[in-house]
């Protein structure tokens, strides 16, 4: 192995360390899983796979955001997920039908797209992977520990959009993201005080996302501005009342 492999196994695995998903595995776990991956770029707008390609493995994102999206059949977009660094994607067909996966006939269920001008991510090879984790038994415990924990997100984020209104899906959206730490707002100040963000993602992505329409969304962005909750400036953010936003749930 000559240095700049070297080095690329180890850019991967210092960075799948990071990955609540891996958080199961030890170092000598996360070489191994380096030494089959590979490290992709994707431009703002560029499909990574579509629904129905052949699955060939799922992603880590090392940096940028990603949309998990489909297409209806009145060739309307429908977004599933949004995932952000440090984050998994395209995991699940994995653990679905590994016969499927092995014979190359498993496909992709839903479209991946950039929305981030220099995303990169890492691609872990499924039939690589399969053979792993059956070769290491600890591989595989520990990414069954890393997929309950993710399939526990998906299944809240489920519950909200079924439980609450438009208002105050964008306000726990807001709140829950902004608490997290890990958001789709980018701060303009390196203060930890700052209450100004930038959205990193179009506002119809993120209508789509909670459910709703780009007009109903505009009107709730507008509706949180009137009260003095926030102040709404193109993609410009600034959280004026906290604790009033939290009153709205």
């Amino acid at each position: 192995m000559n240095d700049k492999e070297f080095l690329k196994r180890e850019y991967i695995a210092q960075n799948l360390k990071k990955v609540p998903f891996f958080s199961g595995l030890n170092s000598k776990e996360l070489e191994i899983i380096s030494s089959i991956s590979t490290i992709k770029k994707a431009k703002k707008g560029e499909v990574i796979f579509m629904e129905g390609d052949i699955y060939t493995g799922f992603y880590c994102i090392v940096a940028g955001t990603v949309k998990i999206y489909r297409i209806n059949k009145e060739q309307r977009e429908s977004i599933i997920h949004i995932v952000y660094s440090l984050d998994t994607f395209a995991e699940l067909p994995l653990f679905e039908n590994s016969v499927k996966v092995q014979s190359k006939t498993a496909k992709f269920p839903a479209s991946a797209m950039s929305l981030s001008e220099d995303a990169k991510l890492i691609h872990i090879p499924a039939k690589e992977f399969i053979n792993l984790m059956k070769d290491n038994y600890l591989i595989c415990f520990g990414m069954l520990s890393g997929l309950s924990r993710k399939l526990k997100i998906l299944q809240n984020q489920v519950m909200t959009v079924k439980s609450l209104n438009v208002t105050r899906r964008l306000v726990n959206y807001i709140i829950t993201e902004f608490e997290e730490g890990k958001s789709i707002w980018t701060k303009d100040s390196e203060k930890n005080t700052s209450n100004s963000f930038t959205l990193n993602i179009a506002k119809i992505d993120l209508a789509s996302y909670l459910g709703a329409t780009l007009e109903t969304i505009s009107r709730t962005f507008k509706k949180l501005q009137d009260k003095k909750l926030i102040k709404l400036k193109g993609r410009n953010i600034t959280i004026l009342n906290l604790n009033g936003l939290k009153k709205l749930l």
